[in-house]
């Protein structure tokens, strides 16, 4: 009775273990929304955002260099891909899903340069005119990570992209609204 008793916990304690590993291996879907505004007219912000997308170390300290990979347009833009050196990531590639110059939208998905257990990361930005002459900025990024290594590093990634993303906000704000790069982007340069 004991070894038959030993046995159905052994059966029970592998299959929740087995479950448990399924589990874990699904896909999940991290979102990171931001919504703010900066004290400037939109065709300024989407110059900085839109119109200079390849020159974003010029504004955000995190990025140690920016540039466009290809002088292809889609829709009007510079480019459709860029590359970045970001402090903390390393070196990443981004490619142009969508741009608009009448919408001022920009979405764009990391191709290169993602931990293996991220298999997708897109983010769309998409400015919009507000009272006073003042642009609101909503930025929807969407993480995908899979496997044991996904559900055991996702939520970290997530953190570590958020900190990132909000440092920069502060710094593209700064940049538009005064004219000049943010104080912690000249010290990183």
């Amino acid at each position: 009775m004991k070894k038959g008793v030993a046995l159905l916990l052994i059966t029970i304690l592998l299959t929740t273990i087995l479950f448990s590993l399924t589990i874990m291996a699904q896909q999940k879907v991290k979102e990171i929304n931001r919504d703010f505004q900066i004290n400037s007219p939109i065709e300024e912000v989407w110059q900085v955002i839109g119109h200079e997308y390849a020159d974003a170390y010029k504004w955000s300290a995190s990025l140690k260099h920016s540039e466009a990979l290809d002088s292809e347009s889609l829709n009007g833009s510079a480019c459709t891909q860029r590359g970045c050196d970001i402090d903390g990531f390393g070196q990443i590639t981004e490619k142009m899903l969508a741009y608009s110059n009448d919408e001022h939208l920009l979405s764009y998905e990391v191709t290169d340069g993602l931990p293996k257990f991220v298999i997708k990361l897109e983010n769309t930005w998409k400015l919009s005119a507000a009272a006073g002459g003042n642009t609101n900025v909503e930025i929807r990024m969407k993480m995908q990570t899979k496997g044991v290594m996904g559900w055991l590093m996702g939520g970290i990634m997530k953190r570590k992209t958020e900190k990132i993303l909000d440092r920069s906000l502060e710094e593209l704000k700064y940049y538009v609204e005064n004219g000049e790069p943010h104080p912690r982007t000249l010290k990183a340069s």
